[in-house]
């Protein structure tokens, strides 16, 4: 794990600052205009996904609460009563 944080940073930093592989626009001599980060679909499903996300982390107990019966019943044949 420690080799694997060490080692995340150095390649994402070797990514960025790599334009041949974000920006690929430049290697086919295109304006970047005609590019655009995402469209209304990519906005949607970005919402989708960020939105419980940040609920779920304001609130977890509503999450929480769902599993409560089954870990406690998965718990008591291991500590009993």
């Amino acid at each position: 794990m420690a080799i694997g944080m060490i080692l995340t940073p150095i390649y994402l930093f070797i990514i960025y600052v790599t334009p041949d592989v974000l920006w690929i626009y430049k290697l086919f001599n295109v304006p970047n205009i005609n590019f655009v980060d995402f469209g209304p679909r990519e906005l949607f499903i970005l919402i989708c996904i960020f939105l419980p996300v940040i609920g779920i982390g304001i609130y977890p107990d509503f999450v929480l609460s769902l599993s409560v019966d089954r870990v406690e019943a998965l718990l008591s044949n291991y500590y009993p009563k």
